[in-house]
């Protein structure tokens, strides 16, 4: 008669054996993944945080497998426009398949730069770590407040634009384009006074060029659209219509608030007229606030430094609509 120890220790044998031969049909049951080709596109904006940024990964003709999610291997807390963004892009198996890829020329990227790949959770997962384009190369389109005016006298003029190195120009007149190709400029502002050639209406289209790589292109933005009459086109061809318009911004220290422009260049001991309102800067060129004697008139420049006129000042003196004390 069998023993109860020798009846057990069998059917733990037979359980083992049964175990070890369902390993081998289970893994014949998979299919292998032996390629993958994805394509990567990513918008990595310089002076942003990271984790800001915009990835989205395609995997191109293929249902074995999908895309998870991807991790910023680059250190820090913002981007630069040194860095060189490294990403680790993370695949998943679909049900009944594994990653059997053993070289790294299985894997195909467009996009991106391939480093190294690793499989892992029993080969359902595989993690492709690699490199995007320096972002010395990154070039941003214009938003909306970062329009292109087209000026009275003959100027286009737009705020610069990151990683721009230079802008493409193309000028229509009457709906056509002047000439076939785009004309370039280092400059956030292009003189159209060679192709106002007669009276019409005009208008430009910019583009931003990346300074490291001249294929990388922002999109086309269009400018307002401005008729010129022929006593117009005459001035702007002659020079005679007036200069570019210059555009800056407010910087202060610990002295009070300046208005650089674009030229380095700020106004002392004078009026000048910013974003439709008239400020005054003294000898040294701060901003002003107060009254203000000038020419034997009185003004009043309110806390923000803008001039007030047509109202009422807090100490109760009525100004007249060029900023002046009404006289009864």
């Amino acid at each position: 008669m069998m023993s109860k120890k020798k009846i057990i220790g069998m059917f733990t044998i037979a359980a083992l054996m049964a175990g070890l031969m369902a390993m081998p049909v289970m893994a014949a049951s998979k299919k292998k993944i032996k390629s993958v080709n994805i394509k990567v596109e990513a918008t990595i904006t310089p002076d942003t945080r990271m984790g800001s940024e915009d990835v989205d990964v395609e995997v191109k003709d293929s249902s074995k497998y999908y895309y998870d999610t991807y991790e910023v291997n680059n250190t820090g807390r913002g981007w630069s426009a040194d860095d060189v963004p490294e990403l680790a892009i993370y695949l998943r198996a679909e049900d009944g398949y594994y990653f059997t890829l053993t070289k790294l020329s299985d894997v195909k990227i467009d996009g991106a730069t391939l480093v190294k790949a690793s499989k892992q959770d029993s080969s359902e997962t595989l993690k492709l770590v690699v490199k995007l384009p320096s972002l010395s190369e990154y070039v941003a389109d214009f938003n909306e407040e970062e329009t292109v005016e087209l000026t009275n006298n003959g100027f286009a003029v737009w705020s610069p634009i990151a990683g721009a190195g230079s802008y493409e120009v193309m000028v229509y007149r009457d709906g056509n384009a002047v000439g076939v190709t785009a004309r370039t400029t280092t400059e956030p502002n292009y003189n159209i006074k060679n192709e106002v050639t007669r009276a019409a209406s005009y208008q430009v289209k910019v583009r931003p060029v990346n300074g490291e790589n001249t294929s990388n292109k922002g999109k086309w933005v269009e400018s307002n659209v401005v008729s010129y009459s022929a006593d117009q086109v005459k001035a702007i061809r002659a020079g005679e219509a007036g200069g570019l318009p210059v555009s800056g911004e407010w910087k202060s220290d610990t002295t009070g608030w300046w208005y650089q422009h674009s030229d380095g260049t700020y106004t002392k001991n004078a009026w000048e007229e910013i974003d439709g309102k008239w400020y005054i800067f003294d000898e040294n060129g701060y901003m002003r606030t107060g009254w203000v004697d000038w020419n034997g008139e009185a003004y009043y420049c309110d806390n923000s430094g803008a001039m007030l006129k047509n109202t009422t000042t807090p100490d109760g003196y009525i100004l007249d609509y060029d900023g002046r004390i009404k006289r009864n």
